[in-house]
């Protein structure tokens, strides 16, 4: 368990929760969004293993029940909680949300102490059921990642293959990542991660790491992708000094070699081609599957 957030239109009573739970769970990262911009960015961008979604929101264009449906949409491993003080108003529109197999608890508000320890108790039997089943997110990401690959609509072919390069990196344990961003010399970036794990290897880069995503399963990621993708982040102000090249294809023999003259400058884009990407889905640790594939490429280099 990684990471939980809460999700209320009422800030006081979201932070207060937030704050009761990371008394009780220190181990977990709690994100509290309740403007309705923040929950809409935090859904997209932020990673969560739970979320605590309150049904009400009187002075918003959406309700629970679509931030609801939004979350299953962008995050398919996440699980939900529902609190509420009008779950006996909601009874038809809980059954629905019910079916998608997401919710792990229906929580009542009711006396505080009662309704914290509810909470507790839900997140407690949830990661009684992950550890006891730790292949799930592996089929998970297998078939999301098989689902990217046979997508035949061009445009939705990318958007999807960068969502489960997401999802991979979020399971890795970063947990904020900025899709599609813009610069000022209009150069546009993939992915952008920021690099907030707490891991001694990755403390060394720079605070922002770079990724480009190319979901081409029958072709080769060429030189001149790699000139372009190398280009973007020499071009970060100092800001990133690491990048990611993943493709659900193969490196050309080019490819590499460009990288090999490259090598002796500072900043350095690591290879991830579909062999990685299924070592990183099965692997046990993918955080250290990656700093190995990382070490492998830094010594062939």
């Amino acid at each position: 368990m990684k990471s939980i957030l809460i999700i209320d239109d009422e800030s006081i009573q979201a932070n207060s929760l937030a704050k009761s739970l990371k008394k009780e769970r220190t181990n977990i990262d709690f994100f509290v969004a309740s403007k309705e911009e923040e929950i809409l960015y935090s859904i997209e961008h932020l990673y969560f293993d739970i979320a605590i979604v309150d049904l009400r929101m009187d002075d918003f264009d959406i309700d629970g029940f679509q931030v609801i449906d939004k979350i299953i949409e962008i995050n398919p491993f996440a699980k939900i909680i529902v609190v509420s003080a009008f779950t006996q108003e909601y009874f038809t529109e809980l059954n629905k949300i019910l079916l998608s197999g997401k919710i792990i608890a229906i929580i009542e508000k009711k006396e505080y102490n009662v309704f914290l320890s509810e909470i507790v108790l839900a997140i407690a039997k949830y990661e009684e059921y992950v550890t006891k089943n730790p292949s799930e997110t592996s089929k998970a990401l297998l078939n999301y990642y098989a689902n990217a690959k046979n997508q035949q609509n061009s445009y939705e072919k990318g958007i999807v293959f960068e969502h489960f390069i997401t999802l991979l990196f979020n399971n890795m344990g970063f947990k904020t990542i900025i899709k599609r961003v813009i610069d000022k010399s209009r150069n546009e970036v993939d992915l952008i991660i920021r690099n907030d794990v707490n891991d001694n290897f990755f403390s060394k880069f720079r605070p922002y790491i770079l990724v480009e995503c190319k979901n081409k399963p029958d072709d080769g990621i060429g030189k001149n992708d790699f000139i372009q993708f190398y280009s973007k982040l020499q071009h970060t102000n100092g800001l990133s000094d690491l990048g990611f090249l993943i493709t659900s294809g193969f490196i050309s023999k080019t490819t590499y070699l460009e990288a090999m003259r490259t090598s002796k400058n500072g900043e350095k884009i690591a290879f991830i081609s579909n062999p990685e990407i299924e070592r990183l889905i099965n692997s046990e640790s993918p955080m250290e599957e990656l700093k190995k594939i990382i070490d492998e490429q830094v010594k062939d280099n």
